[in-house]
């Protein structure tokens, strides 16, 4: 063995079955992992700025990252760093070579019976009127009511019922935070892009939270029942995310509020349609939400079936809408006696996949679809939900120095009449040139609109209304779209107002 070679055996006295094959290259160049082209250099490197452990060393080094998964290396980078480091191969250890060079084990496949499964207090009621589930976050959530071989006819169905008459969907996935104390209205203009301490008593306001790079990752709605007291959403999947957030920045800063998690106690559903108000008015809230005591973003705690609840004016679907939110315990009675005073106005239930095609409709953009990690609010058109005259809040640096310059890509709407084969997806790109330059976000067929509508994320110089983009479908079709401004329903938002 090379003289050179033998020092990267150990320790003097370890036994090894095979001598290390490095020696030295006359260029110095002695390759460890061929993948990610490391040498031993590079190994000596991770160990020398404090990455001695073997798995710290991997992830440093990124050898035994490349497709052999280390199959080839993890034996020489174990040797080395055991010599550099006075320990023997067998204190030293070797990394763990995964898929796809080895086979997944059978015990992996079981670990989805593992994972928890959330049910809303309707969960009951929802498998018996025939709902298709769909998994959302930890949830599991109605997609549609009706049998899967005419999905597509049922989620019109439902669209039709919310736009024509009114309908009601579970909402209990949504996370719900309160925020109390005297510095609740200064706390929350901190960790969100709006103004949410100037926000009236039993009023509503959109919420958007960015991170410390300007990057969406999240968006609710904020309401205020008192002076100190604020009850906000998030969204399904990042209900415990932003909860961990809010505890961090309040460990940061000390100022006098409460957080508490209020999501698992409450349940939730939304009653949405030109008949809405007066179905609730029927289900005995009487004239508690006409348009004089519950307008257009107006948030009020009423009691509503022997409890109480907290009544929230909003339009995510775009039609005449109210949230309500109400203990868990009380939520089943509750959704079966809205039910039954709507049964002679056409109240129907409806699922998730036709409220994504009625919130596509009114280009409402859904948060970890619609964006992406690196997303900011200018590229999606949300520039009016930032409050650049607040002092400070989380991000607010990085907007600013973001809205100083040209964003690369924009979130445009997009339409083209449907045909039965190769229709836009959900990530299909978008050719221009010969090239990706771009991708569809959400893509739906609108029943309203009598056709495929949808969001893409492409260059400015895509996103003229009026002009057209080529999207490459299934089977390499090129289809090409128009370019549309949203909301493609309702633009001047008269229904969700009235």
């Amino acid at each position: 063995m090379p003289q050179a070679a033998a020092h990267w055996c150990g320790p003097s006295g370890e036994s090894v079955n095979h001598p290390l094959p490095v020696f030295p290259h006359p260029r110095g160049r002695e390759f460890v992992d061929f993948d990610e082209d490391l040498q031993i250099k590079d190994i000596l490197r991770a160990v020398s700025e404090g990455y001695s452990d073997i798995q710290l060393a991997k992830r440093f080094s990124t050898c035994g990252m490349g497709p052999s998964q280390g199959r080839h290396s993890a034996l020489a980078m174990a040797r080395i760093v055991a010599g550099a480091t006075g320990q023997t191969v067998t204190s030293t250890g070797v990394t763990t070579a995964r898929p796809p060079l080895g086979p997944e084990k059978i015990g992996h496949c079981a670990g989805p019976a593992l994972f928890p499964r959330r049910r809303s207090a309707m969960h009951g009621w929802h498998r018996s009127a025939g709902a298709h589930w769909m998994v959302a976050d930890s949830w599991r959530r109605p997609a549609f009511y009706g049998s899967p071989g005419r999905a597509q006819q049922h989620i019109e169905e439902e669209v039709r019922a919310v736009r024509e008459r009114a309908g009601i969907i579970d909402v209990s996935t949504l996370g719900g935070i309160d925020v109390q104390g005297p510095d609740a209205g200064e706390f929350l203009d901190r960790v969100y892009t709006g103004r949410l301490s100037s926000l009236d008593v039993n009023r509503s306001r959109y919420a958007l939270m960015v991170n410390d790079a300007g990057a969406i990752i999240d968006d609710g709605v904020a309401c205020r029942f008192a002076a100190d007291r604020f009850y906000v959403t998030t969204t399904t999947g990042a209900a415990q995310r932003v909860y961990r957030n809010l505890l961090w920045w309040q460990a940061q800063w000390r100022l006098r509020v409460d957080i508490v998690n209020a999501g698992p106690a409450w349940a939730a559903f939304n009653v949405a349609g030109p008949a809405a108000r007066d179905i609730l008015r029927q289900a005995g809230f009487g004239e508690e939400l006409n348009r004089e005591a519950m307008p257009f973003l107006a948030a009020r705690e009423l009691e509503f079936a022997g409890t109480d609840a907290r009544v929230i004016r909003v339009g995510f679907v775009g039609e005449l809408g109210f949230e309500i939110h109400l203990p868990f315990h009380a939520a089943q009675s509750a959704w079966e006696h809205i039910l039954e005073a709507g049964r002679p106005s056409g109240l129907q239930p409806f699922g998730v996949e036709a409220q994504r095609v009625l919130r596509l409709e009114k280009g409402h953009v859904i948060v970890g679809q619609d964006t992406d990690a690196m997303t900011h609010p200018m590229e999606i058109g949300m520039n009016w939900a930032v409050a650049w005259k607040k002092p400070d809040f989380v991000g607010k640096r990085a907007l600013e120095i973001l809205a100083e310059k040209t964003p690369y890509r924009q979130l445009v709407g997009f339409s083209l009449p449907r045909t039965d084969d190769h229709l836009p997806r959900e990530s299909h790109l978008v050719i221009h040139a010969g090239r990706a330059v771009g991708r569809v976000t959400s893509s739906s067929y609108s029943p309203e609109l009598q056709s495929i509508i949808g969001l893409a994320m492409v260059p400015p110089d895509l996103a003229r209304t009026g002009g057209h983009l080529d999207i490459r479908c299934a089977n390499n079709v090129i289809r090409q779209a128009e370019v549309r401004p949203t909301p493609f329903y309702d633009p001047d938002n008269e229904r969700q107002q009235c």
